[in-house]
This record gives C-alpha cells, sequence and structure tokens, in this order.
C-alpha cells in the first residue's frame, strides 16, 4: 500500500502499490518522485516530496532486508537526493501497514507523524523541537512503544544543514544528501510507525522456509569479515592498499594511521560485541565506548575515514566525540568529515578567516556544533564543500561530484571509483556502483585499470546495486547473494519474488528492472541539469600524489574513454543523454515527453 500524507492540509489517503515494474525502495521511491514532479521543485520548498519506500522482501527473514529507501530532491546537491537505511524501519513500516509513503507541503508548527494499520495522525512535536534525534526517538519510543520504528531528525536538520541526516535507531541514518533539511523545511520533526502485529504476508512460505535453512550456512561463511571486523577493519586494510584519503585529499594514507587501527587499537581498547539489523546475522556494527568521554557511539569505516583521515586526526576519542555530536545533531559523518577538513585546509590556504590545524579533535568538535547550529563559520560550512568553497573565493579546492563529497576509496589508487564518483546518479556515491569492492578485490583487471573490462563490470554491478536498493538488500550481501559478473544474483532474487509476491518472476526480467531504475535515475538528473559536464572529477582529485615509490594519478584520456564506452553500453548519447531507443524499450510511458531532448 502507498500511503499519501499532505503536510500542509493535514490530509492523507491510500492507493494500491506494485512491486513488479520497480520493485520498492530506490525503484519505487524514484518513480514517485518522478510522478510527481520533484525534479522541478526547490529542494527546501513544500512540493519537494520526501518518499519512503521498503521493499518486497521487508518484514521477511530473507538476510540484510530489512532496510528501507528515502528519495527525495537534495538540498545538497540540487540534484537526485537519496538514502537507505537499515535496522528496523523497513520491516516495522511494512508490519503497520505501508509498503511505502509519499509526504508533500508544510506544517503550520512542528509537527510528527504517527502511522499505525495504514492510519496517519498529525501529532504536535513542538515539546520535541530543539532536542537532538536520540533524544527525539527515546522520547517517541516511552510514548509508542520500544518496538516502534522512528525516523528523526536533530537540530541540524531544523536549521536546514544540506547535510542533515534522518536518524533511526539511535546511530542508523538515511544520512547522504540531506534528507533531514528537507524534513526541517516541512517541519516534520519525526515519523513513528508503530505495528500490532509483526508479519507480512508471504505467497510461498513453505518453499522460502525451505530455501532460507538451505542459504544461512552459505550467508553466515560469506558475510564472515562482516561479522568479525565490521567496516572498520577497512582501515587497516586502507592505510596498507594507499587507498585511505588523508590530509583532505592530498595523501593515500595516514601517517600514524596505526593509532586508528581496528586490530591494534579499536578492537582491543573500544569495541563493546557486535550488533546487527533486524533479521541479519553477519552483524557487521561495531559499537565503540569511549572510557573517557562516557560516550557509546556505532563507529563505521566512512566517519574514521573522514573525520580521522582527511582532518588528520588520530585520537579515537576525538573521533568518538565527533560522531556523537554527528549523531545526536544529525548529520551526515561523510559530508560533515569532508567539509571539517575542507576548512582545515582553507584555514591553512588563508581562505576560512578562522585558524585550525591538523589533527586538532577538539577545535573540530567545536565547529561541527557550530555547523549544526549555523553559527559563525559554521553557517557557510552548513552548506557543504561546494558552496562553501564558492563563497569562501576557493572554488578549486573543493572535493566533490555534482556537490557530493566522496566517500573514503581514493580514485587514484582504486581506478574504479574514478568512474563510478564520475557518473554516480547522487554525485560521488561509492554505493553507485560498489565499484571499490571490485577494485579492492582485484576484479576485472584489477585495482589499477580502468580498461573495458572494468567498466562492464562497473555497469554491470550499476545494475545490480539499483536492484538491491529496490528490493531492500544491503549491498554487503553482494558476496552471499553472488551479486559480481557470472553470479547467480539475478536467479536468486527471481526465485525470492516468486516465493514472496505469488507472481512468477525470471532472471532476465529482474535485470531490466535494474536497467530501467538506472534509466529513471539519470532521466531524473538530466531533467535536473545533469548532462556529461558534470560526469567528471574535481582537478584537486586529478592532481597526482605518491605511494611510496609511485606516482598515483588518473589520466584524463583514460578516465574519457571509460566515460564514452560506459555511455555507449548505457544506450546515451556523447551529452550523456539517453538515446530515444533505450527511453522507449525500458521507459516507453514517458518516452515521449522525455525524447523532446534530442
Amino acid at each position: 500500500m502507498l500511503l499519501k500524507v499532505d503536510l500542509s492540509k493535514r490530509a492523507w489517503a491510500t492507493e494500491p502499490v506494485s512491486f513488479k515494474r520497480f520493485l520498492g525502495g530506490r525503484g519505487l521511491g524514484s518513480w514517485l518522485l518522478y510522478k510527481l514532479g520533484g525534479f522541478r521543485a526547490d529542494p527546501l520548498s513544500p512540493e519537494n516530496p520526501l518518499i519512503i519506500a521498503s521493499g518486497p522482501f521487508g518484514g521477511t527473514r530473507i538476510p540484510m532486508a530489512t532496510r528501507a529507501y528515502a528519495v527525495f530532491r537534495s538540498p545538497l546537491t540540487g540534484i537526485f537526493g537519496g538514502s537507505n537505511v537499515g535496522g528496523t524501519l523497513g520491516a516495522v513500516m511494512r508490519y503497520a501497514g505501508v509498503d511505502a509513503l509519499t509526504i508533500v507541503g508544510r506544517a503550520d508548527k512542528p509537527t510528527y507523524l504517527l502511522i499505525a494499520d495504514g492510519k496517519v495522525e498529525f501529532k504536535d512535536a513542538s515539546h520535541l523541537w530543539g532536542l537532538d534525534a536520540i533524544e527525539t526517538e527515546r522520547e517517541l519510543k516511552r510514548e509508542h512503544g520500544r518496538g516502534a520504528a522512528v525516523l528523526a531528525i536533530g537540530p541540524a536538520g531544523e536549521n536546514l544543514v544540506k547535510f542533515a541526516s534522518i536518524n533511526h535507531e539511535y546511530w542508523r541514518q538515511f544520512g547522504r544528501t540531506g534528507g533531514g533539511a528537507v524534513m526541517g523545511s516541512k517541519k516534520l520533526k519525526a515519523i513513528v510507525f508503530v505495528a500490532d502485529k509483526r508479519e507480512v504476508n508471504v505467497a510461498m512460505p513453505e518453499r522460502l522456509e525451505a530455501w532460507l535453512r538451505e542459504f544461512m550456512p552459505v550467508f553466515i561463511k560469506k558475510a564472515a569479515p562482516y561479522r568479525e571486523g565490521g567496516t572498520l577493519r577497512l582501515v587497516d586494510l586502507g592505510n596498507q592498499m594507499g587507498f585511505f584519503p588523508a590530509y583532505y585529499w592530498t595523501r593515500l594514507t595516514l601517517d600514524g594511521w596505526e593509532a586508528l587501527s581496528w586490530a591494534r587499537k579499536i578492537e582491543p581498547e573500544y569495541f563493546l560485541g557486535p550488533e546487527a539489523c533486524l533479521y541479519c546475522p553477519a552483524a557487521c556494527h561495531r559499537p565503540v565506548k569511549s572510557a573517557k568521554l562516557g560516550v557509546v557511539v556505532d563507529l563505521e569505516y566512512e566517519t574514521v575515514y573522514a573525520v580521522g583521515g582527511l582532518a588528520a586526526v588520530k585520537d579515537v576519542d576525538a573521533i568518538i566525540e565527533i560522531n556523537d555530536i554527528a549523531d545526536r545533531l544529525g548529520m551526515d559523518t561523510i559530508s560533515l568529515g569532508n567539509v571539517l577538513a575542507f576548512a582545515v585546509a582553507a584555514s591553512k590556504a588563508g581562505k576560512l578567516g578562522v585558524k585550525l590545524e591538523w589533527g586538532d579533535g577538539d577545535a573540530l568538535a567545536v565547529l561541527a556544533k557550530d555547523i549544526a547550529y549555523r553559527r559563525g563559520i559554521g553557517d557557510i560550512l552548513a552548506e557543504g564543500v561546494r558552496r562553501a568553497a564558492e563563497r569562501l573565493g576557493a572554488p578549486e579546492m573543493a572535493i566533490h561530484v555534482k556537490g557530493l563529497e566522496p566517500a573514503g576509496y581514493d580514485p587514484r589508487v582504486l581506478k574504479g571509483m574514478a568512474l563510478n564518483n564520475a557518473i554516480g546518479y547522487r554525485g560521488a556515491d561509492h554505493l553507485a556502483t560498489m565499484a571499490y569492492a571490485i577494485d579492492i578485490a582485484g576484479r576485472a583487471g584489477g585495482a589499477d585499470s580502468l580498461g573495458p573490462e572494468k567498466v562492464q563490470a562497473i555497469v554491470h554491478m550499476e545494475e545490480v546495486a539499483a536492484v538491491m536498493d529496490s528490493l531492500v538488500l544491503c549491498k554487503f550481501g553482494r558476496d552471499a547473494y553472488d551479486a559480481y559478473p557470472g553470479g547467480k544474483f539475478y536467479e536468486t532474487m527471481a526465485q525470492l519474488l516468486t516465493w514472496t509476491t505469488g507472481e512468477e518472476w525470471k532472471p532476465e526480467e529482474v535485470k531490466e528492472i535494474g536497467e530501467r531504475i538506472v534509466l529513471l535515475d539519470r532521466i531524473l538528473n538530466v531533467e535536473m541539469g545533469v548532462d556529461a559536464g558534470q560526469d567528471d572529477l574535481p582537478p584537486a582529485l586529478k592532481r597526482p600524489v605518491r605511494l611510496e615509490d609511485k606516482e598515483k594519478r588518473i589520466d584524463e584520456g583514460e578516465l574519457k574513454r571509460a566515460l564514452r564506452l560506459y555511455y555507449e553500453l548505457r544506450g546515451w548519447d556523447d551529452r550523456g543523454v539517453p538515446r530515444r531507443e533505450i527511453v522507449e524499450k525500458l521507459l516507453p510511458e514517458i518516452a515521449p515527453k522525455f525524447s523532446l531532448k534530442e
């Protein structure tokens, strides 16, 4: 069921929804964004829809399937905005009778939505406005039960910080591209899903249960690296391989990185024990406690890279403190870490007007709070790296693609990430094609290759990512679900879809849905002004850097050849605009309107 909410009118309605053409999650969200005309709306206007969708596997016991996806026009980038989250949301919203939720309009006062049995109550949130995201969730769970699934924003969302997050289960977030600012612009403090029963209808439960018994040992074996080290193991691997960005993208390893090592420092001194999303035996989450601060956070690689490596902060306690600030005040740590490190670099270049030093975690913690509350220089930095650099007169210093700050995989070492970041539908989005996993594993020609084999692998994985985002499955399941080129991913997904929905699904049909979603997201972005000119990396990221005795660089000609082949394989022209034939094949319902762009 699709639940449609209008905050301005304090009204809601429902209509049936099908998973058949776009699955759920990202695919369904993208289609609803297109239908609602969100690509024409100002990101902070009442007309920008916030769409949250689960998928056909949500609420089942299929491993890694309790995620949900949020879609909107991004306040940070101005293009496709989206993010996914784990925890319990993808299951509980379906238990509460909702497959997808659209929210338009703006409330006249702080409001939260209470959703149960497919019905909506508009609740006064005046007493919650100003509270941090964790306090808000605790208060709402006290009122509506521990089993409720809560989405909440903190002061950063209220203050329209362009990379504000939507938080869930205390330490999980719709983190990327500024969904928290969209909620803040709507005066929407929280969304609460409450379910009396905790089950969804599965068409063939016996078949699914038999498969789960057979698959679970395979899954547990293939997910072992996540269970044993989570994402934090990449701190060690990234510095050993040389893809760990440091000193605001000017070095490939952090001097003294051992102080942040998972194996040598964090696990023995800070780690409390693994935690997992609902129904997931991978248990990749790494809650850590700072005895010095009395603070517990769920620490991930991307936070250590962004808050630690980029700003050269080597104190684990300082990273935990900034992580806690981000969780409570509601900010994406990848963008926040990039902004903080940019601020240090800008200070060193005499562009900031405030003195900052590499590695000064205390000063950066204060600055993170100033960003959330838009105080002083924090007001400029709250706009994200691209706009902040422009306002400070230093656009050449900014590291971003289409306005989105990158994750922790330097493309001068992991060459697939150069193409991944250039064509990412959200901007510099490491999960667009998961090319870092291809590179690190030495697939498709190895980490240093950006040849045809790598491009073809990236095209394949981009479609896999679109399907996983729409089912909604965690990307960490790519090994267990055999998602790499030549694997059985589509066969498995077709089988699971048949058993869960009761409709007959074929592997080629699932693959085509992946192609359709990639195409639709490109069309949305083209409507918002994206073309081949934006499918590029910033000049600062093309500057060569040294790794031991070797120079690492991005070859401009190689990247352009990879982009040309990518466009050709996608059926796009040399402007990066989808050709009429591919639109008519995959999205005939919008082809007449979109073909006018030729």
